[in-house]
């Protein structure tokens, strides 16, 4: 009998090395072999946490983060003096050329398009099984409904009104937080989202010619708002600086996500007393 035991033990801890060697599974799902249950599963928690980070975040402000701040909310004001000469200098510079270019960059800001972006980004990856494309539609998803909720309550905040109204670029109606199209001018929605789909590609795709025509695209819808005279130059400086941070934290977030999920790791080991003999599962997570 004693024998017996001595064989189980050897087996045991054999067995126990080898699970040490297989049985690391993590929670983030990025098998290929990962069903579809269980990456929608794992997508709807990091959605809630990367999410929840966001929406949590300006009240865990660093030094850092209120110096870039206020520096933007200074750049931003600061260009208020450039509103009415670009204004002017654009409008006489109209051609059929520069129609057709702000035809094309309009709808890269749109953010219907960038939903319909990220929705076909996250579901052929979850059907094809590949699992960077599917996170990057998610993280595009994430950063423009995060996107799109900032930057329509900064509109109604600020309550500025649209160049084509004739006011002036100073007039601010702020904290009335109507929503009517004339006077949501502060910040450029298309020029944040386009720079919110271009901060986040980019940095998935990890290359300096799809950064360069991402970021380009993004500064050509820019000019298309000033363009037709729909923003100030100043709506679309905020909408540019709001687009960039947010797609940068939502990629850093997920990142973080990423790194900090933990593992499940399974161990077997021998259960012996005088009476009787077994096996034992650990668990660690």
């Amino acid at each position: 009998m004693n024998n017996l035991k001595i064989i189980f033990c050897l087996v045991c801890i054999s067995a126990s090395t080898l699970y040490a060697q297989l049985g690391d599974v993590p929670f983030n799902n990025n098998f290929k072999n990962t069903s579809i249950y269980e990456n929608l599963k794992s997508d709807v928690v990091t959605f809630y946490n990367v999410e929840s980070n966001l929406f949590q975040s300006p009240f865990h402000f660093d030094k850092n983060d209120l110096y870039l701040t206020s520096a933007i909310l200074g750049i931003a004001a600061a260009s208020f003096t450039l509103d009415q000469p670009i204004r002017t200098s654009v409008s006489k510079n109209h051609s059929k050329s520069l129609d057709k270019v702000a035809f094309v960059s309009e709808k890269f800001g749109d953010p219907q398009y960038g939903a319909l972006l990220s929705g076909m980004l996250y579901v052929g990856g979850l059907i094809g099984r590949d699992n960077y494309t599917r996170q990057t539609g998610q993280m595009l998803a994430e950063a423009m409904l995060f996107n799109g909720l900032v930057t329509q309550g900064a509109k109604m905040m600020f309550g500025r009104g649209r160049p084509y109204i004739n006011e002036g670029s100073y007039k601010l109606e702020m904290f009335e937080f109507e929503n009517e199209f004339e006077e949501t001018s502060l910040p450029s929605g298309h020029t944040s989202s386009a720079f919110t789909i271009a901060t986040v590609l980019s940095n998935r795709f990890d290359n300096m010619y799809a950064s360069i025509a991402l970021y380009s695209m993004a500064s050509l819808t820019a000019f298309q708002r000033i363009y037709i005279d729909k923003h100030w130059f100043s709506d679309t400086i905020l909408g540019a600086a709001l687009g960039t941070v947010i797609g940068l934290k939502v990629v850093k977030l997920h990142d973080k996500n990423s790194t900090s999920s933990k593992s499940l790791n399974y161990s077997i080991y021998p259960r012996i007393n005088s009476s009787s003999y077994g096996l034992g599962l650990a668990v660690q997570f």
